[in-house]
């Protein structure tokens, strides 16, 4: 039976990458802390900027680069998701101007200028990131020892 090229194509990227782990396994801890820093990075709220941070936070935590990089590609949709709610979240904890973000709203500050256009963006995002780094400490706890606990125990 021939499988759909779709289903393939996620066996492909997907599902073919984590058969490189070495056969021995990841220790259960050491997984769990590559998925969760490859879960928190890929959700950075700065198109493009996922994979640099994640391969310097993966190095510098000696991480398992392979599942660290393809959670982090896969959280890639969640990543674009939560761009906007961020950015809002960001602007209401900093009691700043409510932020009504869409393609219109990003056209018209380009229209005052590009450096207008650029540094209004650039806020907006600064708001994300702001936001990111509150959600993604606590986060990352409570996933760590979600998927420890779940390693762990299938492991024994």
């Amino acid at each position: 039976m021939e499988i759909p090229k779709f289903l393939g194509t996620v066996r492909d990227k997907f599902l073919v990458p984590f058969r490189l782990i070495p056969e021995g396994g990841i220790p259960p801890d050491k997984m769990a802390f590559s998925i969760t820093l490859g879960v928190v990075t890929g959700v950075f709220p700065v198109l493009g900027a996922t994979t640099a941070i994640s391969l310097l936070l993966t190095m510098l935590f000696r991480q398992n680069v392979l599942v660290v990089q393809s959670v982090q590609w896969i959280m890639a949709m969640l990543q674009v998701i939560l761009i906007v709610p961020f950015m809002q979240l960001g602007a209401l904890i900093l009691k700043a101007r409510s932020v009504d973000i869409s393609l219109h709203q990003i056209n018209i500050s380009f229209q005052h200028g590009f450096f207008t256009g650029i540094k209004t963006v650039g806020v907006l995002h600064l708001y994300a990131i702001f936001t990111w780094t509150l959600l993604s400490i606590p986060a990352a706890f409570i996933l760590y020892y979600t998927f420890r606990a779940v390693f762990r125990k299938k492991k024994s």
